[in-house]
């Protein structure tokens, strides 16, 4: 397989995989990254190339915190971390950020 056929294999995220046992630090450490990786995608205007797996729950904690993560970023640069938005911004991402960790049992690692 070339390298331009290996960078079209979608990345894969498994958000049950707390609940099915199939969870170690190396796991977290890859999922973080990956969730990174798609965040520096969509920063930049482009949709992440990526595949979730998980229950309607789990996907949508997911969704709602990642966008929530992509809104407090964009806060962040335009106005400053002590803005007003920001710290808006920075609430309402904490409690979805809790929100996603007790849906899924996963920590949600842009903290």
């Amino acid at each position: 397989m070339s390298t331009a056929e290996q960078e079209l294999v979608p990345v894969v995220i498994d958000l049950g995989a707390k609940r099915k046992g199939n969870i170690d630090e190396s796991a977290l450490t890859q999922l973080g990254a990956q969730l990174g990786d798609a965040l520096r995608q969509i920063m930049v205007g482009a949709e992440p190339f990526m595949s979730v797996k998980g229950t309607p729950r789990e996907i949508d904690a997911l969704m709602t915190t990642f966008g929530l993560e992509k809104n407090h970023v964009e806060n962040l640069l335009r106005y400053g971390p002590n803005s007003s938005q920001a710290r808006s911004s920075l609430g309402g991402l904490t409690r979805s950020a809790a929100e996603f960790e007790r849906t899924t049992g996963l920590k949600w690692p842009f903290k």
